[in-house]
């Protein structure tokens, strides 16, 4: 089970995900992720936007050291949610966007660097990109982020 803060550009987030390992080698990851962000269409204005965000991905091994604790891996899958836009509110104080709140789908891709710490628990460093086709705001989005991953026994 992982918890890791993230950073997005002009927002933050926070990413929980829980890993079934199906192997020594690869492992299915169920992830939940919410982000906030800022759009600004033009200098001067603003408004708010969420991204919450259901991941499943199969992630596998592309680098490791046992010895050393140090494992990177590389995955990705479907990815599906709802984006938040301008607190619900489809009325903006300018012409520059039309945008709604809506249901979104499509894939995302992760690296994962995965330091032990100790038998129960990691420093995880994650990289994901996240693609969806039918949004009507950011199809693209980056999340960077460090967190804690602990290892039920």
């Amino acid at each position: 089970m992982g918890l890791v803060p993230t950073y997005k550009t002009d927002g933050y987030g926070i990413q929980l995900n829980s890993n079934y390992y199906h192997s020594t080698t690869d492992f299915m990851q169920v992830s939940l992720a919410a982000t906030f962000s800022k759009e600004k269409p033009n200098s001067g204005v603003e408004f708010p936007y969420d991204d919450y965000l259901f991941g499943l991905g199969y992630f596998t091994t592309i680098l490791s050291a046992p010895d050393k604790g140090i494992f990177f891996y590389f995955g990705g899958g479907p990815s599906a949610g709802y984006k938040y836009i301008n607190k619900g509110n489809t009325e903006f104080a300018f012409d520059a966007l039309e945008a709604e709140s809506s249901f979104i789908y499509g894939g995302y891709a992760s690296f994962e660097m995965d330091f032990y710490i100790s038998d129960a628990f990691s420093l995880i460093i994650p990289i994901n990109g996240y693609y969806h086709f039918n949004s009507y705001l950011n199809d693209s989005t980056l999340l960077l982020g460090a967190g804690i991953r602990y290892y039920f026994k």
